[in-house]
């Protein structure tokens, strides 16, 4: 049987941003707030995370203009659930933004699971997308590169979903409500509920682009494909976590 795991999100902080950053060419000039967020899996022999968040002083510095609030700590946030940053077993790695992976080097032991050509192009980020990256955020971090689709353990695998970022991975755990996908591009619910109207307009449009992108076209169709693979879909920028 299927080991079934129990998906904690562990709020870390918050950014004000532009609407359109989330969902592309739409509302711009709305600001909204989303969560700096990571993922305890709980269930299994061991401790999983995905994403290590950041702390708000790594992020403002990465994105000025965005205003960034701590809400705690993730020594804070694990510590509410009994365990320690050194506990952690694996770090699946969405991707390398800055907001997802600033903490990740506080897990002294952790194995960080992260796609070959999204640790290539963190290395050395093209110039537009340079400020969301940072070769200081890499260092002391355990990274496990792989190619493609993967089994992480027993009831959690990756799937490849490039276009947010060169090498954005989202993450299908096993859960009581079937297949439950994290997705490895940010966003947020609406990118998935478009309304009658637009569709009316755009038929094709089957959900709305992330707004951040390096390939808008490989980020629809990950997102179209993402939608129609789960069970029970989180994106990982999902709002209502700053109302739990």
């Amino acid at each position: 049987m299927t080991q079934e795991y129990e998906i904690i999100p562990l709020v870390l902080g918050r950014i004000e941003l532009d609407k359109s950053a989330m969902m592309y060419f739409m509302q711009c000039g709305t600001k909204i707030n989303v969560p700096i967020v990571c993922f305890y899996l709980k269930g299994g022999d061991k401790h999983i995370l995905i994403d290590a968040g950041a702390p708000a002083a790594v992020s403002q510095k990465h994105c000025p203009a965005d205003p960034v609030t701590d809400i705690q700590t993730l020594e804070e946030a694990l510590g509410k659930i009994g365990l320690k940053t050194d506990d952690i077993d694996i770090i699946i790695q969405t991707h390398l933004h800055h907001d997802h992976v600033g903490n990740s080097h506080k897990c002294r032991n952790a194995k960080v699971i992260v796609q070959d050509d999204e640790l290539k192009f963190a290395m050395a980020p093209h110039p537009v997308f340079a400020n969301l990256y940072g070769i200081d955020l890499l260092q002391g971090v355990n990274f496990y590169p792989i190619e493609g689709d993967a089994e992480i353990a027993d009831g959690i695998s990756v799937i490849l979903t490039p276009g947010h970022t060169p090498g954005s991975q989202s993450v299908c755990v096993r859960t009581s409500k079937g297949n439950t996908i994290i997705t490895g591009f940010c966003c947020i619910e609406e990118n998935f509920q478009v309304p009658p109207d637009i569709q009316k307009l755009l038929p094709n449009w089957l959900v709305y682009t992330p707004g951040i992108h390096t390939d808008p076209l490989a980020a629809f169709e990950n997102a179209v494909k993402v939608k129609g693979m789960a069970d029970e879909l989180i994106p990982n920028h999902s709002q209502g976590f700053l109302s739990k």
